[in-house]
């Protein structure tokens, strides 16, 4: 017996379709953020996710460098939110170019998200860029406030922390 034959309907109705749909579509989340650290200094911040349990205690409990070559790092991710431990193996990588970070979620909880972080010089120091497309999961939709709550608030402690460098 399915869920919908449990439920005494044959077929779903438009409200279960919708959510069905939508708790299994990424979530997208974009913050700007102004530091005044230098661009260079920026660009160095990012370089270094061993760091990143000192710099978002609350969210990051761990990180294992797992490779690193040239301007990419593979590394797994321990982290907290709305209760529930994730796990998740990373790869970050640095565009010297573009003054811009990729990470991408290869394995683990949140597989296929993607988080892009754009830096630009101002008068005043670096504009701070973050975009994510996040794969919440099945229960993406209600996480979804929570996801975004955290990621607004990762951006705040890094442009905070740069200030301070």
């Amino acid at each position: 017996m399915n869920a919908m034959e449990k439920l005494g309907r044959t077929r779903p109705n438009a409200y279960y379709i919708m959510m069905v749909y939508r708790a299994q579509m990424p979530a997208k989340f974009e913050v700007n953020k102004e530091t005044k650290a230098s661009l260079s200094t920026a660009m160095d911040y990012y370089m270094h996710p061993e760091n990143l349990p000192k710099l978002h205690p609350t969210f990051v409990k761990e990180v294992k460098i797992i490779s690193a070559e040239g301007d990419a790092i593979t590394m797994e991710q321990h982290a907290h939110i709305m209760g529930k431990n994730l796990r998740s193996v990373n790869k970050l990588v640095r565009n010297n170019d573009e003054h811009k970070f990729e990470i991408n979620t290869l394995e683990g909880d949140g597989k296929g998200s993607k988080i892009v972080i754009e830096l630009k010089e101002t008068p005043s120091g670096t504009g701070l860029h973050y975009w994510a497309e996040m794969e919440l999961g099945a229960l993406g939709f209600f996480a979804k406030g929570p996801a975004k709550s955290s990621f607004e608030k990762v951006a705040e402690e890094d442009a905070k922390a740069l200030d301070a460098l």
